[in-house]
Order: structure tokens, then sequence, then C-alpha cells
């Protein structure tokens, strides 16, 4: 009989096949929100997913969606029916109705995953060629700065800010605005020439600020600009990029020195508070005078204790250890070199008369000589002719070996007193 399953059998074998197939993991999948649904007290949000190439259909290919409380995220759009995403999840099987399931991580309008994906290459490439600022290599603001140049929105509200926190904190600096378009088409080569123009050395700009206040993902683009990154890090003066994000920074962020999240931030990085500087000077000023006021008590207490010694009456005592340290000294040499002069006398006293020294070592080297003869004595070759023996010549040469000589050969003979001339008549 063939195997036979319960309709929930079917949907957990379906629903483990699914969970263990790879492909169907961690996926995006792109569809239209026809139904949407948020529970009022648990916060899930549910959803059915439609596909968008098959709107004349009926019905139409559809995944049920679950976007669990845990698991959002701020987005920069709202969730609704009719709107196109992109989900990303788990697919899996929802049992108790039978269809498929997403469990969704995460969520973003369709096509903002090509826009993501060319933000990050470009972040990428500007790591890459050593353009992002990091803690090594951002150079450092001025503490008092005259001159500032800002780039951003004519009458704008980040502008505004900015104005209002330079009168409060610094009203001595001086405010060079470039205005510039920041937002919409354009809005990046216009923060460009902005930038350029205030480089000048007209303008004698120590610091620049380049941003505006906050807005959408789309408004804040201009910033990612590459061209625009390109241009702030190759800035001759520090750039603090001061752009009112949310949740994703702008690039202009990674190449500037330092990145402010809103431009009234900015103006509190750049312009030091002149009250806070005041309390600070007054403050270091009551330390310095507290250091030296105790410093000068210190000496003055010295001083007494000083004009209070007997030294001052009378001033031999000064010395008198030394004197009596020198008068020692100066005993123990004499005592030493009395010591070392009655030794060495003693010592010569003992050593024997110089005519007995010299007889001993003339019989020594006497004896030392009648040795040396009597060894070259022994070893000599005339001592062996002395006891019988003949040296044998033949040609010059002594003769080792008869079979070395002809039979008539002349050879010359020498003994102990004499030598002989012969003829070779027989070898034997």
């Amino acid at each position: 009989m063939s195997q036979q399953f319960s309709v929930a059998d079917i949907c957990r074998i379906l629903d483990q096949r699914i969970k263990a197939t790879p492909e169907l993991q961690e996926v995006w999948v792109r569809g239209e929100i026809t139904q949407y649904q948020k529970h009022a007290s648990s916060g899930h949000i549910y959803m059915t997913l439609s596909d968008m190439g098959a709107k004349s259909q009926n019905p139409r290919p559809t995944v049920r969606c679950t976007y669990f409380r845990f698991a959002q995220t701020s987005l920069d759009f709202e969730l609704k029916a009719g709107l196109e995403v992109e989900l990303f999840g788990n697919i899996g099987i929802y049992a108790p109705q039978s269809t498929y399931s997403l469990t969704v991580k995460k969520a973003q309008k369709v096509g903002a995953g090509d826009l993501l994906l060319k933000l990050q290459q470009i972040r990428e490439r500007l790591l890459q060629e050593g353009l992002t600022k990091n803690s090594e290599n951002r150079r450092p603001l001025p503490l008092l700065p005259r001159r500032v140049g800002i780039v951003t929105g004519l009458g704008t509200a980040g502008f505004r800010d900015m104005l209002k926190q330079t009168q409060d904190r610094y009203p001595n600096a001086e405010i060079v605005l470039a205005p510039a378009l920041v937002q919409g088409e354009g809005a990046a080569l216009s923060i460009i020439a902005a930038l350029h123009e205030l480089q000048k050395s007209v303008w004698r700009c120590q610091v620049i600020i380049v941003g505006r206040g906050g807005g959408s993902p789309e408004d804040l683009l201009p910033f990612s600009d590459e061209s625009l990154c390109r241009a702030i890090a190759a800035c001759r003066v520090p750039v603090v990029s001061a752009v009112g994000h949310q949740i994703d920074h702008p690039i202009s962020d990674d190449v500037a020195d330092y990145a402010a999240a809103t431009p009234t931030d900015a103006a509190k990085i750049v312009f030091p508070d002149v009250s806070e500087l005041q309390l600070k000077v007054s403050g270091f000023a009551k330390r310095s005078l507290s250091v030296v006021a105790g410093k000068l008590q210190l000496l003055q207490e010295r001083f007494l204790r000083l004009s209070e010694k007997e030294f001052w009456e009378k001033p031999y005592v000064l010395v008198k250890d030394q004197a009596h340290f020198l008068d020692e000294l100066e005993s123990k040499l004499h005592f030493t070199f009395r010591n070392i002069v009655n030794a060495e006398r003693n010592a010569l006293h003992r050593l024997p008369p110089l005519n007995i020294l010299a007889e001993q070592k003339l019989k020594l080297t006497r004896a030392q000589l009648s040795s040396t003869v009597g060894r070259f004595d022994a070893y000599s070759p005339l001592a062996t002719l002395q006891r019988g023996y003949s040296v044998t010549y033949a040609e010059n040469k002594i003769l080792t070996d008869a079979a070395r000589i002809e039979t008539g050969a002349a050879i010359r003979v020498r003994l102990a007193k004499g030598e002989l001339e012969a003829e070779v008549t027989r070898k034997i």
C-alpha cells in the first residue's frame, strides 16, 4: 500500500525540506505588498507579498510574510499596501494555512539595494586609495579659528543654527559663506565649486564646514557623490562634514577630517566657547598663583631654618668635619708609606750577598753547558765512527745499498781518523 500522510505531515515535511535548502534561506524576495497589518499589542507586522510581474493574473503568486517586532529596524519609508519592496529573510511553510511563509529580517524599497551596493563600492575605493580619514591622518582643527568657511544652502535652517552657535560661543570669528545647492540635481557640482572658492588664498579660511540640515535619504545623496568626496579629501584646509543624518551617514563623513551629526554640532566642534575658555584661564591662573605662593612659602620656611644655623656665627663648623677627615687620611698615608718602606728594606736584607749569587749562577750555567755538550757528543756521527764504524761514499754521496753500485766503481771510505780510496772488486 502507498504511504499515507496527514495534511499536517505534508506541511511539516515540506517545511523541513525548504529550510534545509540553502538557496531558500537568507534570500531577498521582491514583490508588491497587497495586504498589510500591524498587530496593535505585539507590534508584529503581517504582510502578503504578491508577484509584481503578474498583476493581470488572478490569483497572483503570493508569499505570506511575518516581520517580528524584535527584528524590525528604523526605515526611511513607510510599509503599506501597494508599495513595491524587497524583503530579506528565510522561506518556510506556514502550517495553519498551508502557505509559503517568509520570516522577514530586513526591508527596503525596490532599487535601494542597488544604490547601497554602489555607495559601498565608493566607500571601498576611497578606503583603498587612502582618502578615508582616521585618527592617524586627520588634520587638527585650529584652537582659536579666526576665519571659517561654510558651504551650505543660503538662508537654510542649518546655516542659521551655525550662525547662532558662532554668536553664542565665539563672536570674534569671521564667517565666509559659499552658498551652494544641497539637494537635487547639480548639488554635488555646486558644493565642489564652493569648496574650490573657499580654498583661495584671498579668503584665508582656516577650516571649512560642509553640510546641511536633516532630510530624506534621497535628499542627502549628493553628500555621497564620489567626485564631491574626492574634493573634500583633497581640500588643503581641514574640513568638517555636518550633514543632519539620522540612520546612515553620508560618505562625506568618512573623507572629512571631522564628522558632526548636525550643523549645530559642527559649530560646537569648530568654535570654542569663550565663556568656557575664560573659566579655564581663570582656573589656570588661580592654580598657578596657588602653586607659586606655596613654593614661595616653602622657600621662606627653608630660609628661616637656615638662618638659625650655627655656621652663620661660626663658619668653621662647615669644614671642621672635613678637616678632621683629611687629618686622619694624612696619618693613614704616612703610616702606610712607612710600613711599605720597612717591608721592602727587610726583604733586601734577607737576600744573600751578590758574589754568592753570582757564583751560584755560574755553577748552574756550567752544569747546564756540560749537560748540553754531553748530549751533543752522544748524538754526533763522529762518536759513532770512534766505536769502529765507517761511512762509504760513492760519487760524493753516502752509499747505503750495495746493489746501487757497479763492480769496478771507485768508492771512498771515511774512518774515525782519515779516509780510504778503494775499488769495488766483488759484491756480496
